[in-house]
């Protein structure tokens, strides 16, 4: 498989350009609270401890006008009015859906859109983040795929998608608890920009969001992934959705450079713990990945990973040929692979009459594609 004239091996590279704001701006959001401070040394010769208190007023507190922090120095503050940037990411549009999930469409730079969601659910609101316009990945069951990658986001934009919920939903009196990185994109391809906004995040001077309320969603890059376990603050979810390589490399393309032994080679090396699981997320693709012999083979597959795992049951609105798999299927699947005790639960998608759902994020000026009929099997019943 190609993208925009490139081969899969060409665009899956194992480091991803850091996104930087223009050299005669300082955009806030594109500082991690350290970056900040030794930029602002740099800059105006001021203490580093500047970053936290800007970290304070913009994040903690709301404040965006200069004039109202009064424990800056005024010479401080005249040189900051003349650099600092902090930019909005504009809401271009808003659904709600009947179970009370909401889709936003955001406006980043140069006008691209990017899909972020807010989930509903009855012990906690989960925000949806995007890292990507588009993603290079081309997994057959996700309409994003469809796109191509057109740019990784800067970790500005990753965190004002995130400001922009945080100030809107002041209006419905509501607010998230979690976040997760599986919106648009591939976020460990554009792992040097994902890294910074979560520590944005994670900091208890900045949104303070606890790092194990924080998910990343990785389709499976190997490199990345050892990486990730040791320099960013949050859990990992891998997308494994298939229990061969022959089946994973016609959904997944991405399996052809990092086949199952790879992936679950570094997995079992991952560095986690009772309190940091890796999440194997499975999309059930009915009659295609969610056979018998799919299930006698997972709970082996993942021998020796310290995981648990989520049954994705697929959202066929998503418009793509592929089936959403019965419910008493679904609910066999999780007895059995309890009973040969693997930690396992079942996500049904939010949102699906907004298209808000896991696998239907596609901008207006996407395009959506049928998987071809040569994937579809007979029913596993």
């Amino acid at each position: 498989m190609s993208l925009d004239g490139a081969p899969l091996s060409e665009v899956i590279s194992e480091s991803s350009t850091v996104v930087e704001a223009r050299a005669d701006t300082l955009d806030l959001f594109a500082f991690c609270r350290q970056t900040l401070g030794e930029e602002i040394q740099k800059r105006y010769g001021e203490p580093v401890f500047r970053a936290t208190q800007l970290f304070q007023w913009v994040y903690k507190r709301g404040v965006s006008d200069l004039s109202e922090m009064t424990d800056l120095s005024k010479r401080f503050r005249d040189a900051l009015g003349q650099d600092l940037v902090l930019p909005r990411g504009r809401i271009h549009s808003r659904q709600v859906s009947s179970d009370g999930t909401r889709k936003y469409l955001i406006e980043v730079e140069g006008g691209d859109l990017v899909e972020t969601v807010l989930i509903k659910q009855p012990r906690r609101n989960t925000l949806c983040v995007s890292s990507q316009v588009g993603c290079a990945m081309g997994c057959r069951f996700c309409r994003t795929a469809t796109m191509g990658l057109r740019r990784h986001l800067s970790a500005s934009e990753i965190v004002r998608q995130v400001m922009a919920v945080v100030e809107d939903s002041r209006s419905f009196g509501d607010t998230f608890t979690n976040v997760v990185f599986m919106g648009m994109g591939e976020p460990l391809h554009n792992l040097p920009n994902v890294r910074t906004a979560v520590r944005v995040l994670t900091d208890m001077h900045g949104l303070g969001i606890a790092p194990r309320k924080i998910t990343v969603s990785t389709v499976g890059l190997v490199p990345a992934i050892r990486e990730f376990g040791t320099t960013v603050p949050a859990n990992i979810a891998v997308s494994l959705n298939a229990t061969t390589d022959e089946v994973r490399s016609q959904i997944m393309p991405v399996n052809k450079k990092y086949p199952l032994s790879e992936l679950i080679g570094v997995l079992r090396e991952y560095p986690a713990n009772k309190r940091r699981r890796i999440t194997i997320e499975y999309v059930m693709l009915h009659g295609v990945n969610d056979t018998r012999e799919d299930l006698a083979r997972l709970p082996a597959l993942l021998r020796g990973v310290p995981a648990k795992v989520n049954l994705i049951p697929y959202n066929s609105n998503a418009g793509l040929g592929f089936e959403t798999p019965p419910e008493e299927w679904v609910a066999l699947w999780q007895r059995r692979l309890h009973d040969q005790g693997v930690e396992v639960t079942v996500r049904w998608s939010k949102g699906r009459d907004i298209d808000a759902a896991c696998g239907q994020l596609l901008t207006a000026t996407g395009r959506a594609v049928k998987a071809p009929k040569e994937l579809l099997v007979q029913s596993p019943q």
